[in-house]
């Protein structure tokens, strides 16, 4: 393989890395990185997301479409339940993170 090839390979790489532009976008630092709160609503709906595809893997399954098997269907689940419980704890920890700002006297 060549260095040129190589080399597509790896921006073809950085390009499936970059996240896909969305149509309601906050402004962004002079850096380019995210604000705090589009990074937190950009998690919130890649768990929403993730929570639809284990309902569509549930109906495909119960429907007998797409050739959906129990294993399928479980991975799913385990999925949005994990991503669903990490938000959660960090729904909590920012709760807990305000409360003290709050009780901070100046």
């Amino acid at each position: 393989m060549t260095i040129q090839g190589i080399q597509a390979q790896l921006q073809q790489v950085q390009q499936l890395q970059q996240p896909a532009p969305t149509q309601n976008t906050a402004p962004a630092k002079a850096n380019g990185a995210d604000s705090f709160g589009q990074m937190l609503e950009n998690a919130l709906q890649e768990v929403t997301e993730l929570q639809t595809q284990a309902e569509n893997q549930i109906e495909a399954m119960a429907t007998n479409k797409d050739g959906s098997t129990p294993h399928s269907v479980m991975v799913a689940l385990e999925k949005a339940d994990v991503a669903f419980q990490l938000m959660s704890a960090i729904r909590g920890k920012i709760i807990r993170a305000y409360e003290e700002v709050i009780r901070t006297q100046v």
